[in-house]
């Protein structure tokens, strides 16, 4: 069942840093995680969705009280990724980067994807879900390369296996993920790169 998150957009207005402090720590990883997913770079995710908490601060005495902060945040941190993926696609192609085609299917992927952040979050809870759900080998490998961006050989090392073991885990892992989240393909499909 759904929990509707409401704010006191009254406070927020006045400057209440702990209305403000909520809002944040409501929306901060599910908004880093969709900027990460596009954007491929943690950095680069951080620094959009904290200009998008900092346009918020900026904007907060123009709210109406009826404001939808989810939506407001999730439409800041979309537009954004796709401001940057599009410089990035300018940058690769005088470059004549192979990053670009695949740049050119992260921007459609998330141009055509749903102005609703329930959407998006939703998405995010069912690809955790299925994350969870992976037999526990594969998951540990999963989360080590994708979570904490360890190399194959890293991982090898500390579980004390081979490397081909952890790229026969991961290759299993992505497959299983794949086959689990078919109906919310072409998105997911960008699981090889997402969520960490």
């Amino acid at each position: 069942m759904e929990t509707l998150l409401t704010y006191d957009i009254v406070e927020l207005k006045s400057g209440s840093s702990s209305e403000f402090e909520k809002v944040y720590l409501d929306f901060y990883d599910v908004l880093y995680a969709m900027g990460k997913q596009y954007l491929m770079d943690a950095c680069e995710a951080e620094e959009i969705v904290q200009e998008a908490f900092l346009k918020l601060w900026e904007v907060r005495v123009d709210l109406n009280d009826e404001s939808n902060i989810r939506n407001f945040l999730y439409t800041m941190v979309k537009n954004n990724c796709l401001n940057q993926i599009r410089n990035k696609q300018n940058a690769s192609r005088l470059l004549n980067n192979h990053h670009y085609q695949e740049l050119q299917y992260n921007y459609e992927a998330l141009e055509k994807s749903s102005d609703s952040f329930m959407q998006f979050q939703e998405l995010k809870e069912k690809i955790d879900q299925a994350i969870a759900e992976l037999p526990d080998d594969l998951r540990m490998v999963f989360e080590m390369n994708r979570f904490h961006d360890l190399r194959y050989k890293d991982i090898a090392l500390q579980l004390g296996i081979s490397e081909k073991t952890v790229e026969a885990r991961m290759s299993k892992a992505l497959k299983v993920l794949r086959t689990e989240l078919k109906d919310y393909l072409p998105v997911v499909c960008l699981i090889t790169k997402m969520f960490s």
